[in-house]
């Protein structure tokens, strides 16, 4: 009899056949001694959509909204319909006596077997194999260890709950939202999703707050003092009701101070000193590591995922999709092994570091990185025992963080020794804060990346001064009730800035802290290790914004488009919104993957908020006449109606706002982000739009692009106005004349 072994990816099944001896290079499975490695590519089946079930439903109408399958149907993907053959062919081969479900250790993995195992309409016994890491030795040791599939049928039960729950919420609010939308002149589709939609919440509501934000001008006061052991600089402020302020609103009140106290001595009233130990960073997670990524380099979540994940499955690193910042007490015992490997590697930069350990051999790490109780399907992200010897650009760079992370849990605290001296000049006080760093500690090994960026939002009032004002690093030894000369009193203007927008880290780190302000404990705590999305879904989700058009990557930032706005503010859904709703589900799942809820009540109570939901949508879309959407770009060149910027997954153009309701008028044309048409007209300069089937007529003149002279001169730019003109023919044939509407001025063409 044969044992089947299914994973996830033929990379996994490559290593799981070579750890087992079975030698072979077959393009869809490899066999030898009774057993046989097969794989999918990630899914192989997905739910069919509504169509799928009804024809009539493929249109999309209120009335058919919500549907709810009374037994979800599954079809093969089609691009990888040979992969699917080849492997339920295996399931149900004669021989086959039992199947080893290979695939990722975690939920999306027992979706992912569980799929095609059921479709394939299998019934042979099912062992799980669940592993951390493709070194050899991780997988003997895990295939040894195996668990009956009955084993994980929380877990099963839990994903398919996802995967269903995920659908009807997706399919019917994303149809009821897109026709409510299109009722009131939207275009496209507008999608909404559990995870989606309070992710787009999240950027839409911080650049609202920046829209409204109205900046405030203020004025601080600083002096240079003279003490005998040198020099140093104090910021003024005051006490008051508890508060403590070091803001002016009025420049004439800092500048009235400075004169007040120009030309007096000072005494310092207070000198305070304190050493702060700052403990090593945890392991990384995922998110942790995105996050890192694109702050030093500017990576995306998903460019960082890919690089991770090809690193794991060249045996290199441990499993990447991963919510963990610790290792298991098993984990520990393999440390010696880890260090090994890094001193046998390329990086060569972290060979003394190594060295170092080995001096201090046996080296331990302490229950901030080793616990049992804070690992759940995977542990920490740290290299394995093989060392990284060919590594080249991205994945030199990811390895290496993860290498200097794991290596620096081993070193002791970093020693800042922080000063604070309070300078008083008659009645007012001025403030130096000095830092200075006594060891280095583990941030010789891992150094932090700058000057860390704030994720929550900066409070009303915030000031555009650099944190290097405040800080004066090494201060002078000065004494209490020193007498101090003031050398210079300075006023300095400021103003209050907005929240800053959010770059890819900033927002991965809101997704992971959403729900954290949730009243109801138990859905804070559900959302405690999982926030918006999981490790392994955050970057699929800010590319699927990025790609629908509800959010623009601008260099390092993401911003929300008018399109991503406007979903968010027509949503009355609340519950649409908020990360509330993903403490719920994920709350019940986790009861469900424990065997302390049915799959069936988890269910109903979906079926029973999209019923809801859905009619709060029906309920609020608009019945009276179109309205615009998007920023006013100017005037329509044909009707002169304000042109609205729209945008569509990454597309930008404007639409007439008469577009629509006057039948005469139905200009659009594509244009960039700013509005300023694509393409113009050679012959007046107006804006060309591309007709459906692929033709380019100018809006202006009517005139196709095809049917314009090849050998047309270029109309160029206006000498005294600088705008563009435009071409007229002259009586003599061939002849054109060059003409400036604002300045009148015609010009003959040569």
């Amino acid at each position: 009899m044969v044992r089947l072994i299914v994973s996830e990816k033929p990379s996994m099944g490559r290593a799981i056949a070579a750890a087992l001896g079975i030698q072979g290079t077959g393009r869809n499975s490899i066999q030898g001694q009774g057993v046989i490695v097969t794989w999918c590519v990630g899914h192989l089946v997905e739910a069919l959509a509504p169509e799928g079930y009804d024809p009539a439903l493929k249109q999309w109408r209120m009335e058919t909204i919500p549907f709810f399958p009374e037994t979800f149907q599954y079809a093969p993907i089609q691009s990888t319909r040979d992969q699917y053959t080849v492997v339920s062919g295996l399931m149900n081969r004669a021989d086959v006596d039992e199947i080893v479900n290979a695939t990722d250790a975690g939920r999306e993995g027992e979706l992912i077997f569980d799929l095609v195992y059921r479709l394939a309409g299998a019934a042979k016994p099912v062992l799980r194999f669940w592993t951390s890491s493709l070194t050899d030795a991780a997988i003997l040791e895990a295939y040894g260890r195996m668990k009956p599939g009955d084993s994980y049928a929380g877990l099963r039960d839990a994903a398919r709950c996802r995967q269903e729950a995920d659908w009807l919420v997706g399919i019917n609010c994303t149809r009821a939202q897109t026709l409510a939308q299109r009722r009131s002149g939207g275009e496209g589709v507008y999608s909404v999703g559990r995870v989606q939609t309070p992710t787009l919440a999240l950027m839409v509501n911080r650049e609202l707050e920046i829209q409204n934000f109205v900046p405030r001008d203020f004025w601080t006061l600083w002096a240079q003092f003279q003490a005998g052991a040198g020099s140093y600089r104090g910021k003024w402020f005051r006490k008051a009701e508890g508060r403590e302020s070091d803001r002016f609103d009025l420049e004439e009140d800092a500048r009235a101070m400075a004169a007040a106290l120009a030309g007096k001595p000072g005494k310092v009233a207070s000198v305070t000193a304190r050493t702060e130990k700052k403990k090593p960073e945890l392991l990384y997670d995922l998110t942790a590591l995105q996050k890192e990524a694109n702050k030093r380099f500017n990576f995306t979540a998903e460019h960082t995922l890919e690089v991770a994940q090809a690193l794991y499955e060249a045996k290199l690193i441990s499993y990447p999709r991963t919510n963990s910042r610790c290792l298991t007490e098993a984990d520990a015992l393999k440390i010696p092994g880890w260090i090994k490997a890094i001193g046998q590697g390329q990086l060569t930069a972290l060979h003394p570091f190594v060295a170092d350990l080995r001096k201090r051999w046996p080296v331990k790490l302490d229950k901030r990185f080793v616990n049992d109780k804070e690992v759940e399907d995977h542990t920490a992200l740290v290299p394995t025992e093989s060392p990284a010897r060919t590594l080249q650009g991205d994945q030199a760079r990811i390895y290496e963080l993860i290498a200097r992370r794991f290596l620096a849990a081993h070193w002791p605290d970093r020693i800042e020794a922080k000063t604070t001296i309070i300078t008083r000049i008659e009645k007012e006080t001025f403030k130096t804060n000095g830092t200075v760093v006594k060891a280095l500690g583990w941030s010789e090994v891992d150094p932090p990346h700058g000057r860390p960026r704030k994720e929550a939002r900066p409070k009303e009032g915030a000031a555009d001064e650099s944190e290097e004002d405040e800080d004066s690093g090494t201060l002078p030894a000065v004494a209490k009730d020193e007498k101090v000369e003031t050398t210079d009193l300075q006023t300095r203007a400021g103003q209050t800035s907005p929240p800053k927008r959010m770059s890819e880290a900033d927002l991965l780190g809101a997704m992971q802290s959403a729900g954290k302000d949730l009243d109801d404990e138990a859905l804070k705590g559900a959302m405690k290790d999982c926030g918006l999305g999981t490790p392994a879904t955050r970057a699929n989700i800010i590319e699927t914004l990025l790609k629908r058009g509800f959010v623009e990557r601008k260099r390092n930032i993401l911003q929300p488009t008018a399109k991503g706005i406007e979903l968010v503010q027509s949503i009355q859904a609340e519950a649409l919104k908020s990360p509330q709703l993903t403490g719920e589900w994920e709350a019940e799942m986790e009861r469900i993957r424990r065997g302390e809820a049915q799959r069936g009540a988890f269910m109903e109570g979906i079926h029973r908020f999209v019923r809801d939901v859905v009619a709060q949508i029906k309920g609020s879309a608009p019945a009276g006449p179109k309205r615009a959407f998007g920023p006013v770009a100017g005037p329509c060149p044909r009707c002169g109606a304000d042109l609205h910027l729209r945008d569509w997954e990454g597309r930008h153009y404007v639409k007439c706002s008469a577009a629509g309701s006057d039948p005469e008028c139905r200009v659009a044309y594509d244009t960039d982000a700013e509005g300023k048409p694509l393409e113009r007209c050679r012959l007046c300069q107006g804006p060309v739009r591309t007709t459906k089937g692929g033709g380019k007529v100018c809006v202006q003149c009517g005139k196709w692009v095809a049917d314009l002279d090849p050998d047309l001169p270029e109309p160029g730019l206006c000498a005294a106005c600088g705008q563009p003109m435009r071409l007229i023919p002259s009586t003599a044939r061939g002849k054109y004349f060059r003409r400036c509407a604002p300045c009148g001025i015609l010009v003959p063409v040569e």
